[in-house]
């Protein structure tokens, strides 16, 4: 184990113990700090990244380790300082270092150190119903289907935007309208800088942008409706390699070309039930703009019909439907659907590997998902999630270079998905889940890029 690990991995611990400590915890009921941490353990298992079995890369296998220590300070009911402080390493056993395809791998990582979160907000302003929150902070709209992780490479040890966020709350109309002002670094280079000393690639470009978004619950019943404007400014983050666009994070440096150009995106979403056994939820999205020096024109739709059963275990069926355009071959305009700041496992882990395939890491675009799943909490600590998903493509594109090497332009068929969750809460302070999924490819990929591919995790995490 290197020093630099060895060091941080000791500067955790430690952070954890002392907060763990009992004459620390004894705080006083009307003390304006609040505080808490945890750590996340992970075991992963990864075969065939790429969906090739002759790739010397293609099986992964390694432990996350990931601590988190937090503190507030409210010195009345209007006014908040909070800050989060993280860190996260990583021990590869597969690949061997010798077999990864880029340059810098690191069999244990030493982790970066960083503020994850770092905010103050207010309440109440001048007398109004009126918030703000400014700072580092996690921010999650709707579903999180176009707006929840603004650090995409780093593998969901943070989700954090760089932001400015304002709320105001019409009660009497049962509606509240946010506006965010996003400015995201593509690195950890700015304040607040890593403490390691370590620059880490958080995405793949420079990003700003700005949402107005609308939420109501009072124009339809037992109905939330939720409407938004969002744009993004994308800025080119190039490295200069060799090779070009090296990204460096978690210890296994990747490609990953860099976006720029302006996407703007209008969208509507419904969540309604319907009965006491009925809900359905459903959002839609139009995507507009330039990127990468072609005009955007896109669309996307997300949807879920579920039937509870009501009984004693909380049986419940759900079916999916989603569709992200593709891009047009034919066209000289760009119709692939870009998911913004919705790069995370939605409803797959293993999907997140194979995007590079085409696109980048997370990057959902040119799917037709259907999806049928069932959820039980087959044990008052414990609820069992099982999912299939049938995956196409909108269009047959083979535009970029990974596309022509990848995909077959011979069908649409992306695949069959199954997964599986287990997941358990003992208590406030011990909950874990074990994740299993499997998929067999269709002939969308091209023959090279057909053998089926597994995830397996399992996660133990101890809050205090």
């Amino acid at each position: 184990m290197n020093s630099n690990l060895s060091h941080n991995m000791r500067l955790a611990a430690g952070l954890t113990v002392v907060l763990a400590c009992p004459t620390v915890q004894a705080q006083e009921a009307a003390s304006p700090f609040t505080w808490g941490a945890d750590l996340r353990l992970r075991q992963v298992f990864i075969d065939n990244v790429g969906l090739n079995a002759d790739s010397p890369s293609g099986d992964r296998t390694f432990q996350r380790y990931r601590t988190r220590a937090w503190a507030s300070y409210a010195p009345n009911e209007d006014l908040t300082v909070s800050a989060r402080l993280m860190w996260e390493g990583r021990h590869y056993q597969d690949p061997n270092a010798d077999n990864w395809p880029a340059p810098g791998f690191e069999k244990w990582y030493s982790g970066g150190i960083l503020f994850d979160q770092l905010t103050i907000e207010g309440k109440h302003i001048v007398g109004l119903p009126l918030s703000a929150k400014l700072g580092r902070q996690d921010i999650v709209l709707g579903n999180g289907w176009l707006v929840l992780d603004g650090s995409p490479i780093d593998g969901s040890r943070s989700i954090y935007f760089d932001a400015a966020r304002a709320t105001y709350s019409l009660e009497s109309l049962a509606t509240t309208l946010d506006l965010i002002y996003i400015d995201q670094s593509a690195d950890t280079g700015r304040f607040p800088q890593a403490l390691n000393g370590e620059v880490e690639d958080q995405t793949e470009q420079n990003e700003t942008g700005a949402i107005l978004y609308a939420r109501n619950k009072s124009l339809l019943k037992d109905t939330d409706l939720d409407g938004y404007f969002i744009y993004k400014h994308n800025r080119p983050n190039v490295t200069p390699g060799p090779p070009v666009n090296l990204r460096v994070n978690n210890g296994a440096p990747f490609v990953s070309g860099t976006d720029s150009g302006d996407i703007y995106a209008a969208g509507l979403r419904a969540d309604a039930k319907l009965s006491p056994q009925w809900a359905v939820r459903g959002e839609g999205v139009y995507e507009w703009g330039t990127r990468n020096q072609r005009d955007l024109s896109a669309f996307g739709l997300n949807s879920r019909l579920t039937f509870s059963f009501n009984d004693k275990l909380k049986n419940q069926l759900h079916g999916d439907f989603e569709f992200l355009s593709g891009d047009d071959p034919d066209s000289r305009g760009d119709q692939a659907f870009d998911p913004l700041w919705g790069r995370w496992p939605q409803w797959s882990e293993l999907m997140i590997y194979q995007w590079p395939l085409e696109s980048r890491v997370g990057e959902a675009t040119n799917l037709m998902r259907l999806n049928a799943g069932w959820i039980a909490q087959i044990h008052p600590t414990t609820q069992l999630l099982v999912d299939y998903h049938a995956l196409w493509a909108d269009q047959m594109s083979t535009r970029t270079a990974a596309q022509m090497v990848n995909i077959s332009g011979d069908g649409d068929f992306r695949g069959h998905l199954f997964t599986g969750w287990l997941k358990t809460k003992l208590n406030k302070h011990v909950s874990g889940h074990l994740v299993a999924e499997y998929l067999a490819p269709g002939d969308y990929y091209a023959d090279n890029r057909q053998n089926d591919s597994f995830f397996v995790r399992a996660e133990v995490t101890l809050t205090w």
